[in-house]
């Protein structure tokens, strides 16, 4: 049974002031991951600005003056600088307060409305831990940020194994490595790859140029766990030429299946409406992917619905439609004896359905008369 990550000591080290000019955000934190360039502070503060605890975070620094008793866990870099490896939203929040950076446009009427009404004076310098390497604070994210009160979401859980796995655990065998990192986060091995399963495909995705295999996505389009939660089928993992779901290292990983599923799951039409709809309709992608007739109807009209009626066949999708249709007839019949006021446009629909179910009666008959 795994065991739940447990905090690793942090050494106990003298708690010291750090001007704000000299910290820097960490362009490695899992939760910068999805930014096209995690090492531009105004794609950083804009990321961090769309998330309303570095509002509130900053309204109570204004307010109440900032809370030294949390101090941030910096790292050495260079000289004269620190990165930040925990606490990049006070951070920000402060940054902003005292006017060392800007916000992005969008954002520039809600920072001056705080920053108008701040009580206190924002601080110019930051209670900090200084260690010598980020490696030596990596452990410590995960106890509050996997099995803490303040977890990431599924991919920055991802990227932070990805790390905990190049730091830590880079020399083991594969099974070693997985155990290893589901006894850090107190999970299961499986679970632990297939995330990584996850985030390899993401980033192949990402990382692809054009990003994104040219589609029309963004990383904010990309739900992470349609990923994650796609790989529980396994004509899915299948089609696209994986082993498993736990297949993160993926040597025939088929390129062209994965451009397709990017676009089914995230790219838009003009009313912001993907292909695939809900994740609970991953189960019908993954009947659809497992029949070349259903892939090449679904390629061509981007209908899921119709192509997963070709899912077992044409003759199969016929009976389908039949059925449907039928039970729809029906219930066209039983409202009638419950409508008041019919008008000549529904004697006029009910004529055109008239005429085409005889077409269809009389093309079936062609059919089998020949």
């Amino acid at each position: 049974m795994a065991t739940t990550l447990q905090a690793p000591p942090i050494q106990a080290g003298q708690i010291i002031q750090i001007e704000t000019q000299r910290l820097v955000f960490d362009d490695e934190n899992p939760r910068f991951y999805r930014l096209n360039d995690a090492s531009s502070v105004d794609a950083v503060v804009a990321e961090m600005l769309d998330d309303e605890s570095v509002q509130d975070l900053m309204l109570s620094i204004g307010s109440k003056g900032y809370f030294p008793g949390e101090p941030l866990l910096v790292a050495k870099r260079g000289e004269d600088a620190y990165i930040v490896v925990e606490g990049n939203r006070r951070l920000a929040a402060t940054k902003l307060l005292n006017g060392q950076i800007e916000p992005p446009a969008r954002r520039a009427g809600l920072v001056r409305q705080i920053r108008d009404g701040a009580i206190a004076t924002p601080p110019t310098s930051l209670p900090c831990i200084v260690y010598e390497d980020r490696r030596d604070v990596l452990r410590y994210l995960g106890y509050r940020h996997i099995t803490g009160v303040k977890q990431w979401d599924s991919l920055s859980k991802a990227k932070y194994l990805a790390q905990l796995k190049d730091a830590f655990h880079s020399e083991l065998d594969r099974p070693a490595q997985l155990k290893a990192l589901a006894d850090d986060i107190g999970s299961r091995p499986d679970y632990v790859a297939q995330l990584l399963t996850a985030l390899q495909l993401y980033t192949k995705a990402a990382e692809n140029r054009p990003a994104f295999f040219g589609l029309p996505v963004r990383p904010e389009d990309v739900e992470f766990s349609y990923i994650t939660t796609a790989l529980n089928y396994r004509n899915i993992v299948d089609w696209l030429g994986l082993e498993s779901k736990g297949d993160f290292e993926m040597p025939e990983l088929k390129a062209d299946e994965l451009k397709k599923a990017f676009g089914w799951m995230f790219s838009k039409d003009a009313l912001g409406r993907t292909v695939l709809g809900e994740s609970r309709r991953l189960s019908m992608l993954a009947d659809v992917v497992k029949s070349p007739t259903a892939i090449a109807k679904l390629e061509e009209n981007s209908n899921l619905d119709e192509a997963y009626l070709y899912t077992d066949g044409p003759n199969a999708a016929l009976d389908k439609s039949i059925e449907q249709a039928l039970e729809k007839v029906k219930v066209v019949w039983d409202m009638l004896g419950q409508i008041q006021e019919l008008t000549q446009q529904h004697l006029a629909q009910a004529e055109t359905l008239f005429e085409r179910a005889k077409d269809v009666r009389n093309a079936l008959r062609s059919k089998l008369e020949d």
